[in-house]
């Protein structure tokens, strides 16, 4: 298997949510349980991004590599791209594949990043991958003034089964070769391939309504999820 690394960007301020990155699901802060998830994965290097003194040492403490994030990209504007280039000139390891791995994500499937490690290792052609959940849905989108399908026409309502296959981003991890980035500047560079996750690791932490739902239901996850992995 080709060296590795995973870098987790985690920021101190959250315009949404205050010290987001800090919040706790089923006793553990989400930097925590990035970690934590990261070290599942065998022989895998885990950093942590952060202008956050607290958030640092906590990673530290929790056995991963802290990476102290400069000003210019701890602004709201900064690029995750910008954050990983700064996180590669830091890391003194040699790798070839990275992981970004997004601690506002609080349910990792692990089974589904193993296995998306599996086939970058195995298929040299696939430059990233990232992770997807398949959603055959109905589609619509606002164009200007009127909701217009995307999908599908208005006046022909098919079965669901034969829409075109589709998958949606989850944020929650993006694979991708160092070489490759480094030429393009983007987590998404050559050929880019989805790794389809569980529909239980589609949640994303934005707001609070988020944060408490993930809160109320983040113990059963974790027993499910434990037991699906490895």
């Amino acid at each position: 298997m080709f060296p590795f690394v995973t870098i987790i960007p985690a920021r101190g301020g959250s315009k949404g949510i205050a010290r987001k990155n800090l919040q706790l699901i089923n006793g553990k802060t989400l930097i925590e349980r990035a970690i934590k998830s990261a070290q599942r994965i065998p022989n895998n290097h885990v950093y942590v991004s952060s202008d956050s003194d607290e958030i640092l040492h906590l990673s530290k403490k929790s056995g991963a590599i802290p990476l102290k994030r400069s000003e210019t990209n701890s602004r709201d504007e900064s690029s995750s791209e910008s954050v990983i280039l700064e996180s590669i000139s830091k890391i003194e390891v040699s790798f070839e594949i990275i992981t970004l791995l997004q601690a506002t994500s609080p349910f990792i499937d692990l089974k589904g990043w193993s296995q998306a490690l599996t086939v970058m290792n195995s298929n040299l052609e696939i430059g990233s991958m990232f992770s997807a959940v398949e959603k055959n849905e109905f589609t619509w989108q606002l164009n200007k003034d009127f909701w217009e399908p995307v999908n599908h026409k208005k006046t022909v309502r098919k079965p669901r089964q034969s829409l075109a296959k589709n998958v949606v981003e989850t944020g929650s991890f993006y694979i991708f070769r160092k070489n490759l980035f480094l030429d393009e500047q983007s987590r998404f560079c050559g050929l880019v391939e989805p790794q389809i996750t569980q529909n239980w690791s589609n949640f994303d932490i934005d707001t609070i309504e988020d944060l408490e739902l993930c809160q109320k239901i983040g113990n059963i996850i974790d027993e499910w999820s434990i037991n699906q992995y490895l």
